[in-house]
């Protein structure tokens, strides 16, 4: 049996050309702010300070997203405002060559790692057996796990990106989503580095930590919340 392990891979899908001044434009309609009083960035700043982040709303950005599980999948979908998802169908699609992932955790660990690689092999036969009986893809689907690989696209809204860059990239966050944000934050930095600074764990977008136990030094959150009202992170 062909068990293939894959990794990340996260890229930016045709990002609109001017978000900025989209954002810096909506808001200056309900705000009645001339344009020669600010550039987009400092209005951008101003509106993020302000807490006036609706305006972000019109500006989405598409993300294609491979190697990751079905159970960071799961989480994903989660995100239900201002959020679209389309994945591949194990409905459809044939997981007899099937395409895992596998925890840190499990790959430090050699003999729990032989074991979890064996399952899964026993799993995949199994599924490719019900499919020579006959049995259909939907039905033969019911037996592969959640370590199963998987593939969307994502496209969300700088308001709710921003969102979910808060929870997810803090360090409390299961690490394969965290990893994934971590991803997806980089894209947002190769295309602009500026939106990119805006995308933070809760911690700095807070200016406090509400995990019981933060990563953090509270004068160190202090400091970086204050770097990002200052837009100097």
């Amino acid at each position: 049996m062909n068990i293939q392990k894959v990794s990340l891979q996260v890229s930016l899908l045709s990002p609109p050309s001017s978000p900025l001044k989209i954002i810096a434009d909506s808001a200056r309609i309900t705000r009645g702010i001339e344009e020669s009083h600010y550039t987009d960035q400092d209005y951008f700043h101003l509106l993020y300070k302000l807490g006036h982040h609706s305006v972000m709303e019109h500006v989405c950005f598409s993300f294609r997203i491979e190697g990751i599980s079905r159970a960071c999948s799961h989480q994903l979908v989660r995100f239900r405002i201002g959020v679209s998802f389309t994945q591949r169908s194990q409905r459809y699609t044939n997981e007899s060559n099937l395409q895992i992932i596998v925890p840190p955790s499990i790959e430090k660990n050699p003999s729990k790692y032989e074991t979890y690689i064996e399952y899964i092999k026993h799993l995949q036969a199994l599924y490719c057996d019900l499919l020579k009986t006959g049995i259909p893809k939907e039905d033969a689907r019911f037996l592969l796990p959640n370590a199963a690989a998987t593939s969307l696209i994502m496209t969300m809204n700088f308001r709710e990106l921003m969102h979910a860059c808060h929870l997810r990239l803090c360090t409390k966050a299961q690490w394969e989503i965290q990893q994934l944000f971590q991803a997806v934050k980089q894209e947002m930095h190769q295309y602009s580095p500026f939106l990119a600074h805006y995308l933070q764990p809760k911690c700095v977008f807070q200016g406090h930590c509400t995990e019981v136990k933060p990563c953090k030094s509270k004068d160190q959150i202090e400091e970086e919340w204050n770097q990002l009202q200052n837009n100097t992170l």
